[in-house]
């Protein structure tokens, strides 16, 4: 027998199915370890990207939980120009919004942009053009907003002209509807995102790539901890035949006795043979000393706390909220970055009348995702409630009725601390008299 032939032997023992040569003689062994994506220093493509946040939860979390936290809150827009809040303006632009379904088609946006690396926003106008090719003219109201990922963008056509404002950047881009149909869309009704740029000039890197090699080895650790307890949570089956033959053990497996066996490999041998689990001595390693500094790896590489990534707050309650307001650290900083996007909308908007209003400069006010809890609140009104009592040693009841918003009340003009100081010096003096 030959050396090839005893090691296609070996391998069929340990696999428990039966392998053979190929025509050439070479011995071909299925790789049996996760595929389907970029592996460990792989150039990383759109289709991996696709298959990590449909099949890593670790991925999912850091694309989709997060793109949705962004937005989930939203936000109020609010007039520069008056120290009041200006409901009517926030209002009127709330309900154009509403009208695009803008808060659902940001949050997709997000998604992609997170997902790959950048997306965009094709803004449907009623203008003058005949068609989504020609640039913006004449713009009367915006009718509707759809976004798109980069497998939807077929191509992107660039600027070539090194005089012009936008060389380097697309003019237009092709968007694949319905599989076969091209449509090509002129830049001007286009609200392009990217908010990791890096080594090209509109196309950024995607939040999954920094930590992409750390997912690789996380999945490998949870498909190696899935074989062992397929393979080995029964039991290694090791089956003596007395006095058998190389021959006879072959035909006992063909056979097909040993198909209902709950592991998945076994090991027949006569009794000269024997089988042996070197190196941990048949003890499984414990997979946490391993998941743990990848979760480390993803943290740092992804920005969100391991406890989010988790997807739990374990733990104790200011170690939860430590946790919270770190998360919506990152979560203020990713809104940001997201409002040129809504400005450039925004402004469209007033631009064409759709929304009409007089305001000129106006900020974008994120509500908090974070929430304080009772016991933080009770202590926060406590502090705040000695801050006014030390403030009545030097100023008068009306001076921090108005730093409070309130109306002066008669009699307000004391500093309440003086006055105690002198009616307690005037019982100071009373008891002087009386000793006397």
């Amino acid at each position: 027998m030959s050396w090839r032939k005893k090691l296609v032997d070996s391998v069929s023992v340990f696999l428990g199915r039966k392998m053979a040569l190929d025509d050439s003689g070479s011995i071909r062994i299925p790789y049996t370890s996760p595929g389907l994506g970029a592996r460990f220093g792989e150039p990383i493509t759109l289709s991996d990207l696709t298959f990590a946040v449909k099949r890593e939860p670790v991925a999912h979390r850091i694309v989709f939980t997060v793109a949705h936290d962004i937005f989930d809150n939203w936000f109020e827009v609010d007039d520069l120009a008056t120290e009041a809040k200006d409901e009517r303006f926030n209002g009127a632009v709330q309900a154009e919004l509403a009208k695009l379904n803008a808060k659902s088609v940001f949050t997709e946006v997000a998604v992609y942009e997170r997902a790959y690396g950048w997306a965009i926003i094709v803004v449907g106008y009623q203008d003058s053009g005949t068609s989504l090719e020609d640039p913006v003219e004449n713009a009367k109201a915006i009718v509707d907003l759809a976004a798109y990922a980069p497998t939807s963008i077929s191509g992107v056509e660039e600027d070539k002209d090194p005089d012009s404002l936008r060389y380097g950047l697309p003019l237009y881009y092709r968007i694949s509807r319905s599989g076969t149909i091209q449509t090509r869309v002129h830049f001007s009704r286009v609200i392009h995102f990217t908010t990791r740029l890096l080594d090209h000039p509109y196309k950024g890197i995607s939040v999954l790539e920094p930590v992409w090699d750390d997912l690789t080895n996380l999945r490998n650790i949870r498909w190696g901890m899935g074989q062992t307890m397929y393979r080995y949570g029964s039991g290694f089956p090791d089956i003596e035949l007395q006095g058998a033959t190389k021959k006879q053990l072959d035909d006992f497996v063909d056979s097909g006795q040993f198909q209902d066996l709950h592991a998945r490999t076994y090991f027949v041998h006569n009794e000269k043979q024997k089988l042996e689990f070197k190196g941990a001595q048949g003890v499984a390693l414990n997979p946490a000393n391993y998941y743990e500094p990848i979760l480390e790896n993803i943290a740092a590489g992804s920005g969100l706390p391991k406890a989010i990534i988790r997807g739990a707050q374990a733990g104790a309650l200011t170690g939860s909220e430590v946790n919270e307001r770190e998360y919506f650290k990152l979560i203020s900083d990713a809104q940001s970055r997201y409002e040129p996007g809504i400005r450039f909308l925004i402004d469209k908007l007033i631009e064409i009348s759709q929304v009409k209003t007089s305001v000129t400069d106006y900020a974008i006010n994120w509500l908090g995702g974070f929430e304080i809890n009772e016991r933080d609140k009770a202590l926060a009104e406590y502090d705040r409630n000695r801050s006014l009592v030390l403030k009545t040693n030097w100023m008068t009841v009306n001076e921090i009725r108005a730093e409070e918003g309130l109306e002066p009340v008669e009699g307000g003009d004391v500093i309440l601390g003086l006055q105690k100081a002198q009616i307690d010096l005037e019982k100071e003096v009373f008891k002087e008299e009386v000793r006397k």
